[in-house]
């Protein structure tokens, strides 16, 4: 399978849209025109929000593509709180069809936080894609979110070169290079800032987390990606939720984007209780709106009510009774509307 990946950045003058939609340039990927248009006040100018769409005009056929858009911070540094990720779309042939995100940001955030000078710049990753969105290679999946990372960071991690710091996690011995680690996780920064104070850098003990999860958060420190993480003994989806829990203790807001966006693919029966849980806890709405849609499917609701996983949630989050209890009269009205005389 072929894939056509492109990454574009473009500077918008943010003071001078006056509300009014503004596009970029044209670019071009395997043949196609593409474009961006920002939409200063919203795409249904609220006056709250701006919204971002990538544009396609795809002549002969209709185009799968994944793209992603960031924002750079007022310091011209990749921010994971304004990164937006559409995992698949398809664009239809014979006109400039459109798909990204309406509502991408509040307008005061992106005033607050990006705009310097009265302009703001974005980056857009697209990947065109000649074949069905299960056969994406794991490779494009983990690394179209453009945060920076320099490749030579792989070898430096594989190596071990110069590493000055070592945990242990269940008698398994993990070195690292501390200031890698601290310049990533405000969480680490607090760790190793004050063992090197003392000037003695120990082998610092981790409870909670599995060696390989553990390796698997490494990687993405060093690499703004997803390694690998095959284990006979776990189950993927396993270490995926148990990631995504590492990325909220370490203050890691890629890595949580990335793990959420896996598991969009990987709700289940045998999943769906497990990362809704998941979902709630680390207050992940995406992926607990599509589990919520996958479970109040009636015939889906009817075989897991009866399982104790569905029964302790409930138990444990009284709220999401009443919130399936309100998308299942929803979805019923729909279906049946009520009728006056």
């Amino acid at each position: 399978m072929e894939v056509t990946c492109g990454t574009y950045q473009f500077r918008v003058e943010h003071s001078n849209t006056h509300g009014i939609p503004f596009s970029s340039p044209l670019f071009n990927l395997n043949g196609i025109d593409c474009k961006i248009v920002y939409f200063p006040q919203g795409y249904d100018n609220n006056g709250k929000t701006v919204g971002l769409m990538l544009k396609m005009n795809c002549m002969s056929e209709d185009v799968t593509a994944s793209f992603t858009f960031v924002l750079l911070d007022k310091f011209g540094r990749f921010s994971s709180e304004a990164c937006k990720r559409e995992n698949m779309a398809t664009f239809r042939k014979n006109c400039w069809d459109e798909h990204g995100f309406p509502w991408y940001m509040e307008r005061s955030e992106l005033e607050a936080n990006f705009v310097r000078d009265g302009c703001f710049t974005l980056v857009c990753s697209v990947a065109i894609l000649s074949a069905s969105y299960n056969e994406v290679p794991k490779r494009f999946v983990n690394s179209i979110l453009p945060f920076g990372i320099d490749d030579h960071f792989v070898q430096l991690l594989e190596k071990k070169e110069m590493a000055d710091v070592s945990f242990d996690i269940d008698g398994e011995i993990c070195t690292a290079h501390g200031s890698i680690l601290a310049v990533r996780s405000p969480v680490f920064y607090g760790v190793l800032l004050g063992l090197m104070a003392e000037r003695e850098m120990e082998t610092i003990a981790l409870k909670d987390i599995k060696p390989v999860v553990f390796k698997a958060m490494l990687h993405f420190i060093y690499t703004d990606s997803l390694p690998d993480m095959s284990d006979e003994n776990i189950p993927l989806v396993t270490m995926i939720q148990d990631l995504c829990v590492a990325s909220a203790r370490y203050e890691l807001d890629g890595l949580k984007i990335l793990c959420e966006d896996r598991l969009l693919r990987d709700i289940s029966m045998d999943t769906a209780v497990s990362i809704l849980a998941l979902a709630e806890e680390l207050n992940l709405e995406k992926l607990k709106e599509k589990c919520l849609i996958f479970i109040c499917n009636p015939l889906t609701l009817a075989l897991l009510a009866v399982t104790d996983d569905y029964v302790q949630l409930m138990q444990r989050y009284p709220a999401l009774l009443k919130e399936i209890g309100d998308q299942i009269r929803y979805k019923t009205q729909i279906i049946c509307p009520h009728t006056t005389n």
